[in-house]
C-alpha cells in the first residue's frame, strides 16, 4: 500500500455549499492515476488507485437521494446521527462476494489482496478521518448454512463493496474518495475526465434534489403474518422446554412480516424512511444497502465491532424491555430490567462469549463490572461494553469471523442453538441479524448487527424481529417483545404504530 499526502499548500480552501460548482484537484487525481498504471506495469496486476480530497457539504439524506437520482450505480448509506458521521457510496468499482463458511476469511484475505500495492492519495487535512480513504461497505448472512430463498436473492452470505465515489461526513466536513482500478494501458487522462463528468452529474443530481424529507400522512399498508402467532408462541414453548431439559441455555428465534401499500401505484420512499429512521432513533447505525431495486435498510442499536487506533471496541447487549409511558414507569423498568434474572442470565451468556472471541484476535481484553441501560425510543437493552488490543497485523474481518453470531441473535452454545435454529425457525434470515458495515485501508473500521431492519422492494415490505429464548421464557411476553422491535421499521416506514 503506497499512502500519499498532498501538500498544504496546494489543498482547497474549505468549500461552502455556496460555492459552486464543486472544483477537483485535476492535477493530483491526474498524477494518482498514472502512478497506478506504472505500477500495474511493474507488477503486472490492476491496481487500485484511490484520491481524497474535501467535498462540498450537503445533508446526507439530499446527498444519498441526489446519487440515486444520478444513476451512477448503486448506493449504500450508513450514519450515527448522534455522532455526526455518515457514509454514502456510488457505484462500485470492486465487489467482493464470498459464500459458505469462510466468507469471512475468504472476504479478508481478498481484502488484503486489494490493498497491495495500492495507490492512496489524500489532500492535507483528510487522511486522519476514519472513514476517508479507499472504504468497502457491505454485510455478511445471519447463517451461511440455512437454505436461502428468492427474498434474498443479490445478497451473497458475504458481500464488501468498494464505491466509485464515497462522501464521507464528520461534525467538521466531508470528504470525497474516488476509487478506480488502473491498468497498464490505462491513460490517465481519460480517466481524470470521465471522473469529472460523472462528478459534474452526481453534484447536479445533489443540488437539484434539495426537495428533502417533509413529515407526510401516514401510510397506509396491510400486515400479514407469514407464520401465524399462536404457531410462533408454540414454537418459543418448545424451545423454552428443550432448554429446560438441558439442551442449551438460549436460542434465539425470529419472525417475519410482511407489509403491501394499500394504494399498488405507490412505492416505499426510501429518502423519506431514511429521514425518519435518524430523527426517531438518532442513537442508532442507520443504514441502507442497495441491491438492484431492492433496499435492506434499518436503525440497529448494537454495535458488534469498533476497530479505531490499534483497538477493538465492542459490546454485549442482551436483555430488553419496553420505555414507560411515564418518567417514572421508564425508571421503574430499567431497574427491573437491570435485577431481571432471566435478562441478567442472558446478558451473562452473552458477554462470557464477546470476552473469549475477542482472545483471539487481542490482547489486554477490558469488560466492563456491570451492565448499563441502553435507552431507546421504544425499548431499553442492558449493555456491557468490552475492549481490547488488537494483534498487529490482524484486521476488522478476522475479529468478525470470531464474534458473529453472538448469543444475543443466535443463542449459547453456539453450534447447537444454530443448529435449533435451522430446523425450528423456519425463515430465511437472509443478513438480517447478520454483521453489516464497512473496512477502511488499514483494516480499522466498523460493523453492526443489522437488527430493526427489513428489505423494502418497491411496494413491499419484509421485516424481522427476534426474541431471545431461555429457561423462563414466556410465550406471549416474548410475542409482544417482537412487535416492540418491528415498530422501529414500521415507523420508519411511514406506519402509524401500527402492529
Amino acid at each position: 500500500m503506497n499512502v500519499e499526502t498532498s501538500d498544504p499548500t496546494k489543498t482547497l480552501n474549505s468549500t461552502r455549499p455556496d460555492q459552486l460548482p464543486f472544483t477537483l484537484d485535476h492535477e493530483l487525481l491526474i498524477n494518482t492515476f498514472r502512478e497506478a498504471t506504472i505500477h500495474a506495469k511493474q507488477f503486472h496486476k490492476t491496481i487500485l488507485a484511490s484520491f481524497t480530497q474535501q467535498f462540498m457539504w450537503h445533508d446526507t439524506i439530499q446527498a444519498f437521494g441526489g446519487a440515486r437520482k444520478a444513476n451512477l450505480g448503486e448506493c449504500f448509506f450508513w450514519e450515527q446521527p448522534e455522532e455526526q458521521t455518515a457514509l454514502i457510496g456510488i457505484g462500485a468499482v470492486i465487489r467482493i462476494e464470498t459464500n459458505g463458511t469462510t466468507c469471512f476469511t475468504d472476504s479478508a484475505s481478498k481484502w488484503r489482496g486489494l490493498m497491495n500495492d495500492a495507490v492512496i492519495c489524500y489532500t492535507a487535512g483528510t487522511e486522519h478521518l476514519p472513514g476517508s480513504g479507499p472504504v468497502l461497505f457491505g454485510g455478511f448472512a445471519f447463517d451461511t448454512l440455512s437454505p436461502r430463498t428468492e427474498t434474498w436473492s443479490g445478497f451473497p452470505d458475504g458481500l464488501l463493496i468498494l464505491p466509485r465515489f464515497l462522501l464521507s461526513y464528520n461534525a467538521n466536513y466531508v470528504t470525497l474518495t474516488i476509487n478506480c482500478l488502473n491498468q497498464a494501458t490505462d491513460l490517465a487522462e481519460l480517466q481524470a475526465k470521465q471522473i469529472e463528468e460523472d462528478l459534474s452529474k452526481l453534484q447536479s443530481a445533489i443540488i437539484h434534489n434539495s426537495n428533502i424529507f417533509q413529515e407526510q400522512s401516514t401510510t397506509h399498508f396491510s400486515i400479514y403474518e407469514k407464520r401465524p402467532a399462536s404457531e410462533w408462541m408454540n414454537m418459543v414453548a418448545g424451545v423454552a422446554q428443550k432448554i429446560r431439559q438441558a439442551s442449551f441455555e438460549k436460542v434465539v428465534l425470529a419472525r417475519d412480516i410482511q407489509l403491501t401499500l394499500d394504494d399498488p401505484t405507490e412505492t416505499f420512499d426510501i429518502s423519506a424512511t431514511l429521514q425518519r429512521l435518524r430523527e426517531q432513533y438518532p442513537g442508532a447505525y442507520v443504514f441502507s444497502i442497495q441491491r438492484g431495486e431492492r433496499f435492506f435498510m434499518g436503525a440497529t442499536p448494537e454495535r458488534l465491532v469498533l476497530a479505531q487506533d490499534g483497538q477493538i471496541h465492542t459490546m454485549a447487549l442482551a436483555g430488553t424491555v419496553r420505555r414507560g409511558e411515564t418518567d417514572l414507569e421508564d425508571v421503574q423498568l430499567g431497574e427491573e430490567l437491570l435485577q431481571s434474572e432471566k435478562n441478567i442470565n442472558e446478558h451473562v451468556i452473552v458477554v462470557a462469549m464477546v470476552r473469549e472471541a475477542l482472545k483471539n484476535h487481542c490482547t489486554n481484553v477490558r469488560v466492563s463490572a456491570t451492565p448499563q441501560l441502553l435507552k431507546l425510543k421504544n425499548v431499553q437493552h442492558l449493555q456491557t461494553p468490552i475492549t481490547g488490543d488488537l494483534i498487529t497485523g490482524r484486521c476488522i474481518l478476522d475479529v468478525l469471523s470470531e464474534l458473529h453470531p453472538t448469543p444475543a441473535v443466535g443463542g449459547f452454545p453456539r453450534e447447537a442453538a444454530l443448529e435449533e435454529i435451522r430446523t425450528t425457525e423456519q425463515l430465511d434470515r437472509g443478513w438480517y441479524a447478520g454483521p453489516l458495515g464497512w473496512i477502511g485501508a488499514s483494516g480499522h473500521g466498523e460493523f453492526a448487527v443489522a437488527l430493526r431492519s427489513g428489505l423494502v422492494d418497491g411496494n413491499k415490505a419484509t421485516l424481522f424481529a427476534g426474541c431471545g429464548i431461555v429457561s423462563s421464557s414466556d410465550s406471549q411476553t416474548e410475542y409482544d417483545e417482537s412487535w416492540w422491535k418491528f415498530q422501529v421499521m414500521l415507523r420508519g416506514l411511514g406506519g402509524n404504530n401500527q402492529g
